[in-house]
């Protein structure tokens, strides 16, 4: 029963990171695809994913580096919450920056217009904007999250959507992965 237990534990866990990975990887979506019409004055969607769905991992993933940041600092207030994410967002959009241009060659990002830009990876005004999602996510949307899943935790619906988005999600990053090898040759 213990076995049984631990396993339903782990599951659950797995279950709720997994949601906070596919939420944040769509919120990331949601924020570049609105900035870019923004910044680049489109009327026009722009589609700022390298896969087909509505997600951009690189926010899920940052995500939990700043969730266990968050949790291992005890972080909570809105302030240092803010500072702190400010911070890790353009060191981590700095050192993404010359990962991405190694691995692909060019950079996915220009920031040289921007005021007090480093070499057009980083700048002031996309660094404060990574301050305040930070914020918010760390003192609002995350709490909410957790109640909503504790609200459903068990629920048929929960499952089966988790079930869909996650399949989805796999075969959008599979099928993105294979067009691209394919693409290469």
């Amino acid at each position: 029963m213990n076995n049984n237990t631990d396993k339903n534990k782990y599951l659950n866990i797995f279950h709720d990171y997994m949601e906070y990975f596919l939420v944040y990887s769509f919120f990331g979506w949601v924020y570049e695809s609105i900035w870019c019409c923004m910044i680049y004055h489109r009327r026009g969607f722009i589609n700022r994913g390298f896969l087909f769905g509505p997600w951009l991992p690189v926010y899920g993933f940052v995500f939990f580096i700043i969730l266990g940041l968050f949790t291992l600092l005890k972080i909570k207030k809105p302030v240092p919450v803010f500072v702190t994410g400010t911070v890790v967002a353009t060191l981590s959009e700095l050192i993404a920056s010359y990962i991405i241009d190694a691995a692909i060659g060019k950079p996915m990002w220009d920031y040289n217009g921007y005021f007090m830009n480093f070499d057009g990876r980083i700048a002031l005004e996309p660094s404060l904007m990574f301050g305040v999602l930070i914020c918010a996510a760390i003192c609002l949307i995350h709490p909410a999250i957790i109640k909503l899943q504790n609200k459903f935790r068990g629920s048929k619906i929960r499952n089966i959507t988790f079930i869909i988005i996650t399949a989805l999600f796999v075969i959008d990053l599979i099928s993105r992965i294979w067009l691209g090898s394919n693409q290469a040759g």
